[in-house]
């Protein structure tokens, strides 16, 4: 029987020593629970500053005009009258290309261009019998005596059936014409420029310039080739050099850059806007450009639209060599003395932005208007003061002395969704305060 009772006696200590234990526990989790978190801010000031919104584009630098200048004949070189550097006008002798055509092809090719010459000549001549023809059944149709009523379209009348179709045929004849030609035109354009591949050639100067990247030697083998190229700094098409390509001509004197921008930021670019310039040949330097003109045609490849935009200088840097490669900052708009708070602290959700302003230790959440942005800052139109003191971001102190960074917009969704690419603030006074 004591044995019973000292068995119950210390059960029942157990029993006492866990409740206590469990009373505890949820004692300090009352007192310490509530402490874990504590939120700190991260915030700025709402200032007057300049904000620029601007674009970056890569491209490389170009020259105003200029010309690659291929052989007309096969054969090799046998006199060059310039060398690099040279200054040269329109119409200058550049070099001389003695022909390796045997007799036999030179026959061969004359005579291909003479029967090119001549269907050429035929097809105009047949063309002015079929529009004498068109002429002729035109004024059958209207003048036929047999149409009781020939402004009427009484498709039951076998006369006007019959003579509104020769109408139709002599018009059609007459203008599928027009395309023989054009092709006889082509073939006769081909046959000159094989005939003249077999000539003897002095190669002229289509442009005034300065000679560069000649590639050839007296003695040189050279292939014919119609693809001489003159280009400026409103014509985006290319050069084709080519194994033929013998020297190039161009005016480097007026280095322009030009660089390749998105169908997204062409519309943002216009002429007489400012730029900022850097090239890889010159890491430590920035120039000032403007650009001179925009491209109406885009490029289409593989499915991605890019447009042209070119730039020139305010003053051109010494030793600067077209094909080097260029960033062009441009600037797309700018506003001065208006409110800049940092892009950080704007959220958009369903189309209206928001701003948390901190103001005697309570935060809310401010409807707001922007206008331009830039990498780091967004100008605000409506919402706020000079002066408020908005947040950017949330530190939360846990009780073990970590600490963790959140967004102040959490319970927003969606992004900023602003234009403007890259850019600068110009400050108008004092630093982003912060804590």
């Amino acid at each position: 029987m004591n044995t019973i009772k000292n068995l119950f006696k210390k059960h029942r200590k157990i029993a006492i020593v866990v409740v206590v234990l469990i009373i505890g526990g949820i004692a300090a989790l009352v007192t310490f629970g509530g402490k874990t978190q504590q939120p700190q801010y991260q915030t700025a000031t709402v200032q007057k500053g300049s904000i620029i919104s601007s674009l970056s584009e890569s491209g490389n630098i170009s020259t105003t005009s200029q010309a690659t200048i291929n052989s007309p004949t096969d054969g090799y070189i046998q006199e060059i009258y310039v060398k690099d550097g040279d200054k040269v006008n329109i119409g200058d002798k550049l070099f001389k290309v003695k022909s390796t055509a045997t007799p036999q092809e030179q026959q061969q090719a004359y005579a291909s261009y003479l029967s090119a010459q001549n269907s050429l000549n035929s097809a105009k001549s047949q063309m002015n019998s079929l529009q004498a023809a068109l002429f002729k059944a035109n004024q059958a149709f209207i003048n036929d005596k047999g149409i009781s009523n020939p402004t009427s379209t009484d498709m039951s009348d076998p006369v006007y059936i019959e003579e509104n179709a020769t109408w139709l045929q002599a018009e059609a004849n007459y203008t599928n014409q027009q395309g023989v030609i054009n092709q006889a035109q082509v073939s006769l354009n081909s046959a000159s420029l094989a005939y003249q591949a077999t000539q003897d050639s002095v190669v002229t100067a289509p442009i005034s310039g300065t000679v560069a990247n000649i590639s050839v030697t007296v003695g040189s083998n050279i292939s014919a080739s119609s693809n001489n190229t003159t280009t400026s700094s409103s014509n985006s098409s290319s050069s084709s050099s080519g194994n033929s390509a013998v020297l190039k001509i161009g005016d480097f004197s007026n280095p322009i850059v030009i660089v390749s921008a998105s169908e997204v930021d062409i519309p943002q670019i216009k002429a007489e806007q400012k730029t900022t310039i850097t090239l890889d040949a010159f890491t430590s330097k920035t120039f000032v450009g403007t650009v001179q003109n925009v491209d109406t045609v885009g490029t289409n490849s593989s499915g991605v639209v890019t447009y042209n935009v070119y730039l020139t200088f305010v003053s051109p840097p010494p030793d600067i060599k077209p094909g080097m490669t260029a960033t062009a900052v441009i600037e797309t708009a700018r506003k001065d003395n208006v409110l800049t708070v940092p892009t950080t602290a704007v959220q958009t959700n369903n189309s209206q932005s928001y701003v948390r302003v901190l103001k005697n230790g309570q935060i809310s959440q401010i409807p707001v208007t922007t206008g331009i942005s830039s990498d780091t800052d967004t100008e605000i139109t409506s919402g706020l003061s000079e002066g408020d003191t908005v947040v950017t971001s949330i530190l939360t102190t846990q009780s073990t002395g970590s600490s963790s960074s959140t967004s102040p917009f959490s319970g927003l969704t969606g992004g900023r969704g602003f234009g403007g690419g890259g850019g600068a603030v110009i400050r108008g006074g004092g630093a982003a305060a912060g804590r």
